[in-house]
């Protein structure tokens, strides 16, 4: 049975007898960017932990373009949505051309300009959205038995306002779209406020060299998010291990024969197979983490990372 729209109780059609429970929006608290194929289905529908369970899967997918990106939790929420037009007729008689638009306005205060930066990359994309309230519930459009993202005309995160000694640097995002979606359509589940906004992001992890290549020998370090955080420190342990990196040459793939640790750069020793049909010693070589889903494996989890070329 899916928990679907569930707190619309028995009421029908166009009926305006008030229902023993009713759903009520509260304010805005988060959300998620979703791809146009993401959809939540009868099945995923059944309970909350099955919903739950595929927003996880979900926000952690190997492929950037079917992932869904958890949005900042909310410390201030505006609404700048357009009243409806109306057209004066000639003998008087005022008529409803069409609804406003909703334009809501969020700001955050967590990850500050390192997560406004990231925000400004979805500028004038073609994603959807889901949103979250301050009682938990998902929010989204209805399409059959099934919940799917909100169409936007745009997302928009524009650049911060500055901290005026009266009102500290204010980083927001705005959300504009038709009603419709939300309201004739609405889809909205009954979840955990908690377990909605504690499904984290992924983290850059960028990696660098510390020392030239030595053949077939490639050292990296490797340092997550804006702080830079040193992942040898972290997890040292577990990524030292061949199936955590990748090691690409000319767009092919080569052998790795061991991955180990160096306390001394507090990086990762890389030794490439030379026996490898497409070894060449000349290079140049792109390395890189392994996909998501095999680091969470690792029991390194919310990581991806961003190639480096080594001559």
């Amino acid at each position: 049975m899916s928990i679907l729209n569930t707190a619309t109780c028995a009421t029908s059609g166009g009926n305006t007898g008030i229902p023993d429970c009713a759903f009520d929006i509260k304010s805005l608290k988060g959300g998620f960017l979703v791809p146009n194929s993401f959809v939540l289905t009868d099945t995923q529908l059944g309970s909350s932990a099955s919903v739950l369970a595929a927003l996880l899967a979900a926000a952690n997918n190997d492929n950037p373009s079917q992932r869904i990106y958890p949005l900042p939790e909310s410390v201030s929420f505006t609404d700048n949505s357009e009243d409806a037009v109306v057209q004066q007729l000639g003998f008087g008689t005022s008529v409803v051309v069409r609804d406003g638009k909703y334009n809501l306005t969020i700001q955050y205060t967590k990850g500050g300009m390192c997560l406004s930066k990231q925000l400004q990359k979805f500028n004038g994309s073609n994603w959807r959205w889901l949103g979250i309230d301050a009682s938990g519930t998902l929010i989204g459009t209805k399409v059959g038995n099934t919940l799917k993202g909100v169409p936007l005309d745009q997302f928009y995160a524009p650049p911060f306002k500055w901290n005026d000694g009266a009102n500290i640097t204010a980083y927001t995002y705005r959300l504009n779209f038709d009603p419709i979606h939300i309201n004739q359509n609405i889809a909205f589940v009954p979840m955990n406020y908690a377990d909605l906004v504690n499904i984290s992001g992924i983290q850059n992890v960028v990696l660098s060299a510390p020392v030239a290549r030595a053949a077939a020998v490639i050292k990296v370090k490797l340092n997550a998010g804006c702080a830079g955080i040193d992942l040898y420190d972290l997890f040292s342990t577990e990524l030292a291990a061949v199936g955590n990196f990748v090691v690409t040459e000319a767009g092919k793939n080569i052998d790795i024969t061991s991955v180990a640790k160096d306390a001394n750069l507090k990086a990762f020793t890389i030794t490439v197979d030379t026996a490898d049909p497409d070894y060449v010693s000349a290079g140049p070589f792109v390395v890189n983490l392994a996909p998501i889903s095999v680091l969470t494996l690792a029991g390194v989890a919310g990581y991806e990372g961003i190639p480096l070329t080594v001559v």
